[in-house]
């Protein structure tokens, strides 16, 4: 009996200990598992601290960028649109002399029927002779007979028409409609306002380093011009348009600062306010 109850002690005692190797075992286990667990994190930490920081500094350069394509389509669209009001300055000018000299030509003409014996070198030498010859009233006199250039109902209708199709929203055929008139009408006193609807026209075409383009253009030309403080009102909602929010408030500070009295203040302001509650 003694020796079952001996027997039985041993294996007690041999269980007992398995236990606490077991306990000790699952022990450094769970803290080999923390460990593994602390390191994973201090990694994912580190990976997500640098990913994050790069990402900021390529989204900082991606934004210079795309600003630079952004100038540089500006600066495209406005080189194009000088070329075609260029070339079509020459054709209002090459029609203009023609028209000068298809009158030329007539009286010439006219000259050779009532004077068939003479030359027609003979004749044109006797009409210049004739020119230089003229009296200064009587040269006003024959200024005065001359058809102007420029009709002033005809230009006044033309404006009138393109500024209809501002207001029916019809920009594309807008923009064609004040391009046409500024190459018509270069001395027109209506010209800083019909820069100014080219320029918005520009602005919902959503072409605005075009329409910032035009805009500045109005403040070069014509500095002193009533229009001057929505013109800038319009570079600011260009500057928004393109995401340059730094550059737009700045522009309307500067709006608000140096025209008070304008009607368009109000509104400056109010989007001023909206722009600085914005966090950058």
């Amino acid at each position: 009996m003694k020796k079952y109850l001996l027997v039985g002690l041993v294996l007690f005692s041999n269980y007992v200990f398995a236990l606490f190797e077991d306990e000790e075992a699952r022990k450094k286990i769970n803290d080999i598992q923390d460990q593994l667990n602390n390191i994973e994190k201090s990694l994912e930490f580190k990976i997500n601290q640098k990913f994050s920081k790069n990402l900021s500094k390529y989204s900082s350069e991606l934004n210079a960028l795309h600003d630079s394509i952004s100038k540089l389509i500006g600066d495209v669209e406005v080189l194009q649109f000088e070329l075609k009001n260029s070339k079509d300055r020459h054709k209002v000018l090459y029609q203009e002399l023609n028209e000068r000299i298809l009158k030329l030509e007539s009286v010439i003409e006219e000259k050779n029927k009532n004077t068939p014996q003479e030359k027609p070198n003979e004749i044109l030498d006797k009409s210049l002779q004739t020119e230089i010859e003229v009296k200064p009233e009587e040269l006003a006199e024959k200024i005065e007979d001359l058809v102007p250039l420029v009709d002033k109902n005809i230009e006044l209708d033309e404006y009138a028409e393109a500024d209809l199709l501002i207001k029916a929203t019809k920009y594309k055929e807008a923009f064609e409609a004040f391009d046409k008139f500024i190459v018509t009408y270069p001395n027109s006193d209506l010209l800083p306002k019909a820069k100014y609807s080219l320029g918005y026209s520009q602005w919902a075409l959503k072409n605005y380093n075009a329409a910032i383009k035009t805009y500045s253009n109005i403040i070069q030309l014509h500095p002193d011009n009533e229009i001057i403080p929505e013109v800038i009102y319009g570079i600011a909602n260009s500057e928004i348009q393109l995401t340059r929010i730094t550059k737009a408030k700045k522009t309307l500070r500067m709006l608000i600062s140096k025209y008070p009295q304008s009607n368009i203040i109000e509104k400056a302001k109010k989007r001023l306010k909206a722009l600085e509650s914005i966090k950058l």
